[in-house]
């Protein structure tokens, strides 16, 4: 029975045993009006009894019966019957008892004692049912909730795995970019390390948090960009345009930089004659548009570009993270072209 004592579960006993005391106080008042006290002392000593029973009812006896693998129904039914049967004997004995302390005065005379235990009999369905329904509901709503917390924190793991492939596969290309350098232009080596180191502070530093500021993205970007250009100096032509309104806007770390590494590493790495890479950032009330396009192979034998990490990550974070974006790319020769598209506000 672990855990069945929470915060909530205590509120939502306390809540049940307020609503049936006013309920009950006011039907009082309603034929006794004057009589506030003697009306408060009766339902208080009744309303103790009432919620203990169907507190153990539900909390204990109930969970025992329905552990049963067979006949469930039947037994369910059962253990229904027998609780509002000892529900009713045992609030007539508690009704009496309070009589004999001087704590509970009925309000009617009854002429017997068979009339008496009818009235109680009366009574516990009523009590027994709102119990049940205000019951039900609270537990079908901290089942939904555990439910979403669960989902929550599942996506929260992807994501979190996800952001942690990022870093291993851009440091994995990127030093195969600076060892393919070492070969034919080893006195630029140093410098690309250099870049690289502000690369890998940035990842270290900045990227822990779930959003960072557009800006930052920016200074990633461009230090990629830079190093890049260390790799293939005046071989190509790059063009880098921001159309930023409001630097401080908050996105998630390494959103952008997938698909300017792949302008590179599967675009112009592969392509021949005149290479180029244009990237385009605009941000106007939280749309977010981003372009990216480069020069890729036209030659009849070239191989199709393959997607290993990065865009399919890129999509699936996407779709974790936004209810309303857009990933298009295309490949129309001698051009590749990527564009992302985000509704910011529309962070899930």
């Amino acid at each position: 029975m672990a855990g069945r004592f929470k915060k909530d579960r205590v509120i939502l006993y306390v809540t049940i045993t307020l609503g049936f005391l006013v309920h009950w106080i006011y039907d009082d008042l309603d034929s006794n009006a004057g009589d506030f006290g003697v009306s408060l002392l009766n339902n208080f000593w009744q309303v103790i009894y009432v919620v203990e029973m169907n507190f153990l009812y539900f909390e204990y006896a109930l969970p025992f019966v329905t552990s049963r693998k067979t006949n469930r129904v039947i037994v369910i039914v059962s253990s229904i019957l027998v609780h509002l049967v000892v529900l009713a004997i045992g609030l007539y004995g508690w009704r009496s008892f309070g009589n004999i302390l001087g704590i509970y005065h009925n309000f009617r005379n009854f002429p017997d004692a068979g009339a008496a235990f009818y009235n109680a009999v009366r009574f516990t369905p009523g009590s027994f049912l709102v119990f049940a329904v205000c019951k039900l509901f609270f537990d079908y709503a901290q089942l939904k909730f555990e439910g979403q917390q669960v989902q929550l924190e599942k996506k929260q793991a992807e994501l979190v795995f996800l952001k942690a492939q990022i870093n291993p596969h851009f440091l994995f290309n990127t030093l195969n970019n600076i060892y393919s350098q070492s070969q034919y232009e080893p006195q630029l080596v140093s410098g690309s390390i250099l870049q690289l180191s502000k690369l890998l502070r940035y990842m270290l530093y900045e990227t822990s948090s779930e959003f960072i500021t557009v800006d930052k993205e920016v200074k990633i970007i461009n230090d990629y960009i830079d190093l890049e250009k260390l790799r293939y100096n005046e071989n190509v032509t790059i063009d880098v345009k921001y159309d930023i309104e409001k630097p401080s806007e908050m996105i998630p770390p390494l959103l952008l930089i997938p698909l300017v590494e792949n302008a590179f590493k599967h675009g112009i790495s592969e392509s021949r004659g005149k290479r180029f890479v244009e990237v385009i950032l605009r941000l106007q009330n939280q749309q977010l548009y981003f372009s990216v396009k480069n020069s890729s192979d036209t030659s009849p034998g070239r191989q199709e570009i393959k997607e290993n990490i990065g865009l399919p990550n890129l999509r699936r974070r996407l779709n974790l993270l936004y209810k309303e974006f857009d990933l298009f790319t295309e490949q129309k020769d001698p051009i590749f072209t990527a564009v992302l598209k985000i509704d910011l506000s529309s962070h899930v």
